[in-house]
């Protein structure tokens, strides 16, 4: 396996749809209501957000807008129409259009009024009524057949599903209301005890901080209510003002569902962090590595095919004994007296972009940047424009007493605002005072630390619905739970809903000779080495490049390589061993540069001495942009233990590389281009993102093409999508002779909240694109969306203890959504824990396939990822895109090379 030293941080790699570029003076847009004052941090802001003030400080200071914290915020207007390109007919026998014509003005149709803007996760909490026009796609035709979305094949199964059926609710009307506060206030704690104060007027309702929900519709609809704040004896007017009626049926019913949930959660003494609830008197400590583990739980309420269900999933959090403040003080001991290291760049690199906690109101935060100008004593200005210091700010507001002055400001960015205003608005937060969250990469690189904390993590079955059983009988034997559920005449179950599912066929693969099963644990290790792989490209010449001191060590290894190779008929032969005095960066870079002039080799790999970034990161770069040469690079270590299982994955690896497919699995359709694409930031430009396409270009769907552009934050993704099918299609039509039949893409990095943005433009973009090469009729295609990230989890109810499922297990119904075209798909078999299913959503199917034969499709493509011996959770096109889109972002940092577009070289 070709190492990255720098491992992935979770949700690294996935990209979102961006937002369109739209002014918000367009027509559409709804102007914030007028009564709502805007909020000042001294009086209503969880932090300080004006510009510290010192001084003799000469900089000037950074405009910043108040905080809009609390006020109803104006939604984001629809862009204004544009015309429609035209679309110019080309059919398949004529010359492919160029990638400039196919792509040009699409960007005034994504100005049109179909493009919404996408609503992200929780920006309806509390905000407005739900309308689902915006996060809903309508339900492609062809999952309405008489079977519906449901396939088939395979032999069914009983299944668990980690949700409880809510047995019984009530039909009601609910009326939603509006409450602010003069002066205003951010505590959501505070919000509540102040409309507490008036349960007799009110009655039983629900609120959520913003949104108010009763059964009773006052009169009048607009009143004031006086409350007394407790901490200060401040006399605060509450405004209730009505806004809309809910009715039976009306998708708000769930949002008012989960305030429900939540209130009952509250009263089991867990802790809210973020979204979800933790239990602090349950936590873990791990001392050896200074981390404290709390358990706890992701809820939430939904509309299911047939039900209202509670899904429910065990989380944790994981909490660093320290402080950001101590971690400077950590990088200020540990780099003060080493040459050529600027602790304070390191303290800076090792705290921006990661998130942390507050100790005085368990807020978390993501800090963009670190202000070394400022400090705790720095002022900034109040509303009535009189000034205060930060140490004054947390006395007063939290009663929290600063220690240390002299340690610098974190920056946190409030993107929420940014998104609906348009500008940026900072807040300014205290390292003694913030918490480390979660684990570095250093942490992840950490065997012993991992392995400690998987102790607790990883569950297995049994053990998870045991805890999710002990989870629902804890909330159902709460009093106070149980009197908030009885108030709105709620029943939940403790028992976990069976669902039905079909376990597909096990597949078949194909070797050059001969065709075997992938096995009930779909997993064909064992078959490799004995039998001849099924296209073996030619290798004619290949380069080791390697420190002198390592020259024996390399030696063996290319023997052991070149028989493992000759085991599986891939001929290898022996490799030119070019050495250097030191393994050094620029040493492996100069070197490559000689060989690559003077033999001009098919593959070059490198021995590197360590997992360095560094090393790994030059090497890349030169082989992959400056030099189009497919690359392999290996650790030291590796190669001195001289594995006869790892030379047989290097082998196969180094195949895949210059063209070669160790085995196929067969796909009846013909004449299909199956699509993977997924988006990765820049690891260093943070306005960066780079979008990669994986393209199938034969009917085995073993040979590839890819390409990657590069999009900045707020610049439309969709048309860079486009252009890559454009230049898949051109690419597909000079290897075949004609144009693809059909394609599917599958798309992955998309949440819940674009859905319906992706549905609109991108599919859209790319119909249009597709016109320019096929004409008005187009090409049947299916674009499915791929989410790995899901809470639901499925158990196969066995008759001596809960297992996980078989690979190939797909549900299509009860915990599925009636208004989509979707499933979940077990792929893979873990042997640790509990599997995670995939979820792939339909939201466009002119090709028409069978809701059957586009789940069996979905599991043959796991199969063909070349980097594992085994099934994976996506289709092998979207695994693809995804090691692209990492390796552009996080090595690259540049589009790369042409020249490699058709090999696996970042496999």
């Amino acid at each position: 396996m070709d190492p990255n030293p720098i491992r992935p941080m979770r949700g690294k790699a996935r990209g979102r749809p961006q937002l369109p570029n739209v002014g918000s003076n367009q027509q559409g847009s709804i102007p914030p209501r007028p009564q709502f004052t805007q909020p000042r941090p001294t009086q209503i802001s969880a932090q300080p957000i004006q510009q510290p003030t010192q001084p003799g400080m000469n900089r000037p200071p950074r405009p910043m807008p108040p905080r809009p914290s609390g006020m109803l915020l104006q939604r984001a207007p629809r862009p204004s129409s544009g015309p429609r390109p035209s679309s110019g007919v080309v059919s398949a026998s004529k010359i492919d259009p160029p990638i400039e014509q196919v792509t040009e003005g699409l960007q005034s149709l994504t100005a049109t009024g179909d493009g919404l803007v996408p609503i992200g996760r929780g920006a309806v909490r509390g905000r407005r009524q739900i309308d689902t026009d915006h996060f809903r796609s309508p339900r492609p035709l062809s999952s309405m057949g008489a079977t519906g979305k449901q396939g088939i094949s395979g032999q069914p199964v009983q299944l668990l599903s980690n949700y409880f059926p809510i047995t019984s609710y009530t039909n009601w009307c609910l009326y939603q209301y509006r409450v602010d506060f003069n002066p205003e206030e951010d505590r959501i704690g505070t919000k509540r005890g102040l409309l507490a104060q008036h349960r007799e007027r009110l009655g039983g309702y629900l609120f959520d901080g913003t949104m108010l929900f009763s059964g009773t519709r006052f009169d009048p609809e607009t009143f004031d209510l006086v409350s007394i704040r407790r901490s200060d004896d401040l006399k605060v007017v509450l405004t209730v003002k009505f806004t809309s009626v809910i009715e039976t049926g009306d998708y708000a019913n769930i949002q008012v569902f989960n305030l429900l949930l939540r209130n009952c959660l509250r009263h089991l003494d867990l802790k809210l962090i973020g979204r979800n609830f933790y239990d602090a008197n349950a936590k873990i400590n791990i001392p050896q590595h200074k981390l404290q583990l709390w358990p706890g739980y992701e809820t939430s309420i939904g509309k299911y095919e047939n039900s209202i269900l509670l899904c429910a999933e065990i989380s944790t959090k994981v909490m660093r004994q320290e402080t950001v403040l101590d971690f400077l003080n950590q990088c200020y001991n540990d780099n003060r007296n080493r040459s050529g290291s600027n602790w304070n760049d390191i303290f800076k690199s090792g705290v921006v972009g990661t998130t942390i906690m507050t100790l005085y109101n368990n807020e978390t935060y993501r800090i963009d940047d670190v202000d070394d100008a400022s400090t705790p004593s720095s002022e900034f200005s109040k509303k009535d424009g009189t000034k205060m210091t930060y140490i004054q700010y947390y006395k007063e507001k939290w009663g929290v007493t600063i220690r240390v002055n002299k340690q610098p400001m974190l920056i946190s960015k409030n993107k929420k605002s940014s998104r609906r205003f348009g500008d940026e608005t900072l807040v300014y937060l205290v390292p003694e005072l913030c918490v480390m969250t979660g684990i570095t990469d250093a942490m992840r690189n950490n065997f012993t630390l991992m392995k400690d904390m998987a102790i607790h993590t990883r569950v297995n079955p049994d053990q998870r619905i045991k805890r999710l059983t002990d989870f629902a009988n804890r909330l159902l034997k709460s009093s106070e739970s149980m009197a908030e559920l009885k108030r709105w005449n709620l029943t939940l179950s403790n028992k976990l809903v069976d669902v039905p599912g079909r376990v597909l066929p096990i597949e078949q693969l194909r070797s050059n000779s001969k065709a075997y099963d992938a096995g009930i644990e779909a997993d064909w290790t064992k078959h490799l080495r004995a039998l001849p792989m099924y296209t073996c490209a030619s290798m004619k010449s290949w380069v080791i490049v390697t420190p002198q001191d390592n020259v024996r060590d390399v030696q063996a290894f290319a023997q052991s390589l070149h028989k493992a190779a000759q085991g599986m008929s891939f001929s290898l032969p022996q490799p030119i061993i070019s050495t250097m005095k030191d393994g050094r960066g620029f040493s492996f870079v100069n070197t490559i540069e000689d060989v690559i002039n003077s033999k001009n080799p098919n593959l070059i790999l490198c021995v590197i001495p360590s997992a360095r970034g560094d090393i790994y990161s030059l090497i890349k770069r030169k082989l992959c942009i400056d030099r189009a040469v497919p690359s392999q690079v290996v650790l030291l270590k590796n190669v001195q233990k001289n594995n006869l299982s790892v030379c047989t994955k290097i082998a196969i690896q180094l195949n895949c590389k210059i063209g070669g497919a160790p085995w196929l699995v067969p796909i009846p359709k013909k004449g299909m281009m199956i699509v993977g694409f997924d988006v990765c930031h820049d690891s260093q430009r943070k306005n960066v993102s780079y979008g990669a396409l994986v393209a199938t270009m034969n009917d085995a769907h073993t040979s590839y093409f890819s390409c990657v552009e590069p999009h900045e934050s707020g610049e439309e993704l969709s048309n860079h999508f486009a252009s890559g099918i454009a230049k898949a299609l051109t690419k597909y039509r000079s290897k075949n002779g004609s144009y693809p039949t059909s394609i599917v893409i599958y798309r992955d990095g998309v949440g819940e909240g674009q859905i319906s943005h992706v549905h609109k433009t991108e599919v859209k973009l790319l119909k249009t694109a597709c016109e320019q090469f096929y004409g008005p009729t187009s090409v049947p295609l299916a674009f499915v969306i791929v989410t790995k990230r899901i809470s639901t989890r499925f158990f196969a109810n066995c008759k001596q203890s809960p297992q996980n499922p078989q690979p190939g297990t797909v549900i299509d119904s009860v915990v599925t959504d009636p208004t989509k075209y979707d499933f979940y798909l077990v792929s893979q078999h873990v042997r640790q824990g509990t599997v995670t299913p995939t979820h792939y959503h339909v939201i466009e199917d002119t090709l028409k396939l069978p809701p059957d034969i586009m789940q069996r499709l979905t599991y043959k493509l796991t199969h063909m990822y070349y980097n594992w011996s085994g099934t994976v959770r996506v289709p092998a096109p979207c695994q693809l895109a995804h090691k692209l889109a990492f390796l552009t972002g996080q090595t690259l940092r540049n589009p790369p090379n042409t020249g490699l577009d058709e090999l696996l070289y970042y496999l």
